[in-house]
């Protein structure tokens, strides 16, 4: 038993700390076209198939509109209340959405995310086949298993499927590549609402009128989806191996892209870039890649060679995943997420019942909170990437949703739509902003290279936020319900008021989570145990229980010490190298292209630079 459990555990560790991803010459060469030899592939191409991919996923966002027709079919009509069953089924969803999603995370980046893309229209697609025959059978577990447990298991490897190549394609701009990669999600809720009352009957949890019924929904919507995602999942592919976009590789992390010490090397002859690169991926060419001088000579470049301590800054997943700033913002994730998820599963209960909305106009304002959330996941990624700081967003994010959650219970007791709308609103606006921000805050913080995992691993945040949130929030609802049966607008005060509580603390934790790189990797003094950086930008330290603020000179100077430092061991490692390999061809390329790709050396099978077909050769460091 210990053997098995002795494998069991190296596996896991394997599955969590490996994602490399190892292709052939042979599939390289097929995925510089999107149609073979016709139309060649550009990244651009993404865009486009990674929202439609999101709009069918977003679908999961309207099963509100599902919860009163499910429970009037299987449990027979009362004039459309709710009854707090068919809603549970979301919640599921969500919780195996965030575990597939955080399982299967390292498996796509191993495999890339054609395969995980297929995979979760596989499953999606059974998930809705599997919950009409719950819904005809009426039949409720049928349900969970289907939508909740495979459908959301599908939902989840699609979700990350399309944000990996996304950052990893677009390192200059990751705000705005994960905000189009997620902001199908929210398109989803807009239009799913509409289709799903034509299909079903418009007044149909209130007076069994049908058009299609509830399964062939299901049946009709899934297809739909299937087709729609396995179509857009061709368009999937990671770069190729030496892949650099203005100093930037999948392996950098915020604040590492200029960070070299200048080593003047002589090269003969200007080299071209590669347009395309037929290598299996490994870190060596990133770490190693080459900077071009201003200045160049008849016949010769002079380059700026980027030292070897380079893969200081870089982290494994293995690091990222148990680093205490990881986890900060694992939390920090999950209070900016609660509050928003909650309202979406809800809000068009809360129209009908509290509001005294029809059913029409409920749909209208569940569309329209789709619509906020989907401009929040484009407008706050946007904006992150002009101010160049996510962090202070998701602070203003937090504090907005704190202030709206204070002034919700009042609104309704008061049964003022517009105030509540409004705070609805505002909430569902910063809850797409924060999934919109985060694929982008993890390859900041921790590598475009690490992202399918990491990303994976963080939405069971979200997770928690609605299964243990929804639980709560279910058994207090149903609590203040026959408490206060006459008062429908106390249902919501309680839980309006304990989701401030989690809101609060993740506010704390995004003001403290370190993002600064020299915060992150500059040596501690003696005595130090905190260190925090002002809304200005000085560093503050916690030494021996007083607080000293540091001054720019001060910090400047200890981190070219540093800096220095790690040069100087790259140089003692170079040259240990450098006496049993004289005259080895370093791996490296140049360009003076925006985004640059290797070139490959079919002779030797070496990654390598080849002008006019011979190799480059290159001297190795020297001091």
């Amino acid at each position: 038993m210990s053997a098995i459990w002795h494998k069991i555990k190296k596996a896991i560790a394997y599955h969590y700390s490996e994602t490399k991803y190892v292709r052939t010459e042979d599939q390289l060469e097929r995925e510089r076209w999107l149609i073979p030899k016709l139309i060649p592939f550009s990244r651009y191409m993404l865009m486009p198939a990674a929202v439609l991919i999101q709009v069918c996923c977003g679908s999961l966002y309207a099963w509100s509109g599902f919860n009163l027709p499910i429970e009037a079919k299987l449990y027979g009509f009362n004039k459309g209340v709710d009854r707090a069953i068919a809603v549970n089924v979301f919640y599921v969803a969500v919780a195996i959405f965030a575990l597939n999603a955080a399982f299967l995370g390292p498996w796509m980046e191993r495999n890339g995310p054609l395969k995980g893309a297929m995979l979760g229209a596989c499953l999606f697609y059974l998930g809705n086949l599997v919950t009409a025959l719950g819904v005809y059978v009426n039949q409720m577990w049928l349900i969970f298993i289907g939508y909740g447990v495979i459908g959301g298991a599908g939902l989840g490897i699609s979700y990350i499927s399309p944000v990996s190549p996304l950052q990893k394609w677009f390192p200059e701009m990751r705000g705005i590549a994960a905000g189009l990669a997620v902001c199908g999600f929210g398109a989803g809720s807009i239009f799913s609402p509409y289709t799903q009352k034509a299909l079903i009957g418009p007044d149909y949890a209130k007076t069994g009128q049908i058009n299609l019924g509830i399964e062939l929904t299901f049946v009709i919507l899934g297809s739909c989806y299937f087709v729609i995602m396995a179509l857009c999942a061709m368009v999937l592919r990671m770069p190729p191996p030496g892949y650099v976009v203005k100093g930037v590789t999948v392996h950098t992390v915020k604040g590492a892209e200029n960070l070299f010490v200048a080593k003047k090397t002589v090269v003969d002859d200007p080299v071209p870039a590669a347009e395309n690169g037929k290598v299996e991926a490994d870190m060596e060419m990133d770490k190693m890649a080459a900077r071009k001088s201003r200045s160049r000579s008849k016949g010769h470049s002079v380059v700026d060679v980027l030292p070897d301590y380079a893969k200081h800054f870089s982290m494994s997943l293995k690091q990222a995943l148990t680093s205490p700033q990881y986890w900060m913002m694992y939390f920090m994730f999950l209070g900016s997420e609660i509050t928003g998820l909650l309202i979406i599963s809800k809000i068009q209960s809360i129209a009908q019942n509290q509001l005294k909305q029809s059913d029409s106009v409920s749909a209208d304002i569940n569309s329209g909170l789709g619509g906020v959330n989907l401009l929040g996941r484009l407008i706050l990624p946007l904006v992150s990437d002009l101010i160049k700081s996510r962090k202070t967003l998701f602070i203003f994010s937090l504090i907005c949703q704190a202030v709206c959650l204070g002034c919700l219970p009042s609104a309704l007791d008061a049964q003022s739509l517009g105030g509540v709308l409004t705070c609805a609103f505002i909430i569902g606006f910063f809850y797409g902003g924060g999934f919109g921000m985060i694929p982008a805050y993890l390859a900041d913080q921790f590598g475009a290279k690490n992202v399918g995992a990491t990303h994976g691993v963080i939405l069971t945040a979200w997770a928690i936020a609605g299964v243990c949130g929804g639980l709560i929030f279910t058994a207090v609802y149903n609590q203040q319900r026959l408490a206060y049966p006459d008062s429908k607008m106390m249902w919501y005060d309680v839980n309006f008021r304990w989701i401030l509580a989690p809101v609060l603390f993740a506010l704390i934790l995004a003001i403290l989570t370190p993002t600064n790189l020299r915060d992150q990797k500059l040596p501690r003094v003696e005595g130090e145990r905190l260190r925090f950086r002002l809304p200005f930008g000085r560093m503050v330290r916690l030494i021996n229980g007083r607080f000293r603020t540091v001054s720019v000179e001060e910090e400047e100077a200890e981190w070219q010490a540093y800096l220095s430092s790690l040069h100087v061991d790259a140089e003692k490692q170079d040259s240990r190298k450098g006496s049993t390999t004289p005259d080895r061809p370093a791996k490296m390329f140049i360009s003076d292209s925006e985004a640059t790709l290797p070139s490959f050396n079919e002779k030797n099978r070496e990654r390598s630079i080849e002008p006019t077909g011979r190799q480059a050769h290159w001297p190795r460091f020297s001091s």
